[in-house]
């Protein structure tokens, strides 16, 4: 019943932003009472006692989804790139496998309890620079590290979004308009017609094609999973690849675990 009823967009909205007024007017309560601040001094105790758990990012990394990492795999195996950017670092699963198709990644944290974490886990991987900040800054960050950022060839691997901030926007807005040549891959989004696949929303609106539709170009190719749900491991999050190239059109076109989307 429930599935159903998130089918219709209408419905899906009103209920998500039910959600999130439930949401703000709890955090709202917790501030005012001062828990806000006790669940900060407990969440920094935390990551001080966290140090150090086996770092098992082979098992973790890409959400756990093995097609998903077979993909990639078969991908950046045959696409070499200048950099590959990562936003929404989380633990750095994904980030430890990334490192290994190319010289030098960038991979951005909002949370600077996260960043923490993450930068221990990673410091032992030296093509990787994390940076504490908001991805919505991205073209700053490219340009402080990269002055010519815009003429390499740039992976990105977007993962920096939550309910109450959705940076994906800005993001895509940049990289769409501003790199030359890139591959995008989006985390969270809806797979069409697998509703198996998991996916994001913002401020009740679901994270798909029509979410980012008024930013795409004629000139993009867009690609979805065509291994059905039911067949893929891990936490199954839906995805996407997004290319403004005709070499890495023809790749991501040859792989038979991506099916081309059509609008």
């Amino acid at each position: 019943m429930i599935n159903k009823l998130k089918k219709n967009d209408l419905i899906f909205f009103i209920l998500k932003n039910i959600q999130l007024f439930l949401k703000r007017s709890i955090k709202k309560l917790l501030i005012f009472s001062g828990e806000d601040e006790r669940i900060s001094k407990i969440e920094n105790v935390l990551i001080n006692q966290h140090k150090k758990k086996e770092f098992s990012w082979e098992k973790m990394c890409l959400n756990g989804q093995k097609f998903r990492k077979k993909i990639l795999e078969k991908f950046l195996d045959n696409s070499k790139f200048d950099l590959i950017v990562e936003t929404g670092t989380e633990y750095g699963f994904t980030t430890k496998f990334l490192s290994k198709y190319c010289d030098k990644i960038l991979t951005i944290e909002k949370s600077k309890s996260i960043y923490l974490l993450a930068l221990d886990n990673l410091k032992e991987t030296s093509n990787i620079k994390l940076i504490q900040n908001d991805s919505k800054k991205i073209f700053e960050i490219l340009k402080d590290n990269d002055e010519n950022f815009n003429k390499k060839k740039i992976f990105f691997y977007l993962d920096a979004h939550s309910e109450d901030d959705y940076p994906l926007i800005d993001e895509l807005n940049f990289i769409i308009k501003h790199v030359e040549n890139f591959v995008i891959l989006i985390d969270d989004f809806q797979v069409p017609d697998d509703d198996g696949y998991g996916y994001d929303s913002f401020q009740g609106k679901k994270l798909n094609i029509k979410f980012i539709k008024n930013i795409l170009t004629n000139n993009l190719s867009l690609f979805f999973p065509s291994i059905e749900s039911s067949e893929e491991s891990g936490r199954l999050r839906g995805y996407v690849f997004i290319t403004n190239n005709k070499i890495d059109k023809e790749l991501l076109n040859s792989i038979d675990e991506l099916n081309q989307f059509n609008f």
